[in-house]
């Protein structure tokens, strides 16, 4: 048996994260000034979506770990290819640095979150 000293932010991240399940892997972001960063990949929107602003643990590629408030909410795109315009869930990291989301991080959430996001019979 073996014992790990943490700190209590650190422990309570640790304790957080083993009641969380992996939504997303980072692709990409990009900050909007004042707003917060903006996470990729993006979501279908689920029947019946309503924005909504979830605690979540954020693990970063080296293994570090904190937590974090993402505003999931609908977006529209329209971009050049009409097929790929449209609405997307988007997630946007609150009050966040660019640099404290790295590509390959991983967002961890509450069950109830993923589930919200990508129901069962879309995800």
């Amino acid at each position: 048996m073996f014992s790990v000293a943490l700190g209590p932010a650190r422990l309570h991240c640790a304790l957080a994260s083993m009641n969380h399940v992996e939504l997303l892997a980072v692709q990409d972001s990009f900050l909007i000034e004042g707003r917060g960063v903006v996470v990729i990949p993006d979501f279908p929107v689920p029947h019946g979506w309503k924005d909504r602003t979830d605690a979540v643990v954020v693990v970063k590629p080296d293994g570090q770990q904190y937590q974090a408030s993402i505003r999931f909410s609908m977006s529209h795109f329209r971009m050049l290819d009409p097929k790929a315009s449209g609405w997307r869930v988007v997630a946007l990291l609150l009050n966040g640095k660019k640099e404290d989301l790295p590509q390959a991080s991983k967002i961890l959430v509450p069950q109830e979150v993923r589930d919200a996001i990508l129901p069962h019979n879309e995800g």
